[in-house]
């Protein structure tokens, strides 16, 4: 038995050695084309979708996100409830938003995008947003009549939004901020652009300008973003729970319902494509290694003829076919992680949720390689079992 299995790995030995070297080169090449074929999408679809939920972190709802209880509109003593959520164990920062009810006018152009009134230095330590400006700068904490606003507020050219925007409003320039019987002027002190559409349609005032403004509204939030200093963050959100705080918590997942319809999607459209990615896959090898063992039914006769069992040299055609496998997937994992994902870090694809790299975790990569490996097994062994079972004289004289 051990001789017979030697066998066959000794016919499959001779077949690489005395097969061409360019046929050899193609097909490794068509192997790891194939492979990679089947791990690009995937990994571009779970970049965007890992892209676009650190950017609701990093931009909007933190970790962690706190609103007011069920028919509250503000979370009251918020300086209070900020520091016995900052003292919680595992939190890294946190910073309160108090929503601004006004209505922003520039030029006649009048929208009802969110203001918020923020401390400057509590959200740089929980938002991106202080990185993410495109012209002028961020608030600074004694701002007054000073505001910031989302590109899709300033609009211009190749703006999203820009139809519903301020269409090009520039630092330095007047807005106004209409309130119910009053109005106020703010000068834009810097536009912001995380690359989040919905991040980008947000304003921010300094909460010292709110607390002048309205003086109701002191000592008052709409809501409360939360950093965490570790990746579990369910162990913070129970600490903070356990404050009895009144307010309703959140993880960042159950504050953004649309990013989960989007992720839903984006999931089940990876699922289509995979399994396409996988019949042409399988369709591509079969047609490489059925080629292959078709141009070797003289060779497969002669064997035949010899003595050597159909068997055995079926299994050495398995064994083929692994070995076209095994390479393919090693040259396409290089090409991969050392080509591809290198480029696409230092170039990522500009999407209007987010830039998107190339992510591929251990689980995917292992099954679309054992995806590629029982394609090719099976593509071996279909061929190879219909050539053996022909008349031993066809397949010497090629008939």
């Amino acid at each position: 038995m051990k001789s017979q299995a030697r066998l066959s790995f000794y016919l499959t030995l001779k077949y690489l050695q005395r097969g061409r070297k360019w046929t050899l080169v193609l097909i490794f090449i068509l192997m790891s084309v194939a492979f990679v074929n089947l791990i690009f999408i995937s990994s571009l679809f779970t970049g965007i979708i890992d892209g676009a939920n650190k950017q609701i972190v990093d931009t909007m709802t933190g970790n962690i996100y706190m609103t007011p209880s069920d028919g509250q509109d503000f979370i009251n003593n918020k300086d209070n409830v900020l520091k016995k959520i900052a003292d919680v164990n595992g939190v890294k920062s946190v910073s309160a938003r108090t929503q601004v009810p006004a209505r922003l006018s520039y030029k006649n152009i009048r929208g009802n995008w969110q203001i918020l009134a923020i401390n400057p230095e509590n959200e740089k330590q929980v938002s991106i947003v202080a990185d993410k400006m495109i012209e002028g700068s961020f608030l600074n904490v004694d701002d007054e009549n000073q505001i910031v606003v989302g590109r899709q507020i300033a609009g211009g050219d190749n703006v999203e939004e820009n139809a519903f925007s301020f269409k090009g409003a520039k630092v330095g320039e007047k807005v106004t901020l209409l309130f119910d019987g009053m109005s106020e002027e703010f000068t834009i002190k810097g536009i912001f652009n995380t690359k989040f559409v919905e991040s980008d349609k947000r304003a921010f005032i300094s909460e010292k300008e709110l607390n002048k403004l309205i003086p109701s509204t002191k000592d008052k939030a709409s809501m409360i973003a939360i950093k965490t200093d570790t990746k579990d963050e369910t162990k913070v959100l129970d600490r903070i729970k356990a404050l009895n705080l009144d307010a309703n918590i959140y993880s960042w997942q159950e504050a953004t319902g649309l990013m989960k319809s989007v992720a839903s999607s984006f999931l089940n459209v990876n699922v289509l494509i995979t399994l396409v990615g996988i019949l042409i896959t399988a369709v591509t090898v079969f047609i490489v290694i059925y080629v292959d063992i078709v141009n070797k039914r003289k060779q497969i006769g002669i064997l035949r003829a010899i003595g050597i069992k159909p068997y055995i040299i079926i299994s050495s055609y398995v064994i083929l076919s692994a070995v076209y496998s095994v390479i393919g997937v090693l040259i396409g994992s290089v090409v991969f992680y050392f080509v591809l994902v290198p480029y696409f870090n230092a170039h990522p694809f500009s999407l209007p949720i987010c830039d998107a790299t190339l992510i591929l975790s251990k689980a995917d990569y292992i099954s679309r390689a054992e995806m590629i490996m029982w394609v090719s097994v099976i593509s071996g062994l279909i061929p190879s079992a219909i050539i053996t079972r022909t008349k031993m004289l066809d397949a010497i004289s090629g008939r």
